[in-house]
């Protein structure tokens, strides 16, 4: 009877912990955002690297 106990228990941890992990909205919104910043970091590179060429 405990080891059920303490298998659920486990399995309910284990479920708070995936959780947000396998959000596929958050991950979605997080891969959205990560693009993002790498094309405006890319931007920003060639920006400064205009600038630069220019004066």
């Amino acid at each position: 009877m405990n080891t059920l106990l303490v298998h659920k228990d486990a399995d309910s941890r284990l479920d708070k912990f995936n959780g947000p992990i396998l959000d596929h909205e958050k991950l979605r919104q997080g891969t959205h955002i990560a693009v993002l910043t790498a094309v405006a970091s890319v931007f920003l590179v060639l920006a400064v690297k205009a600038i630069y060429l220019i004066f």
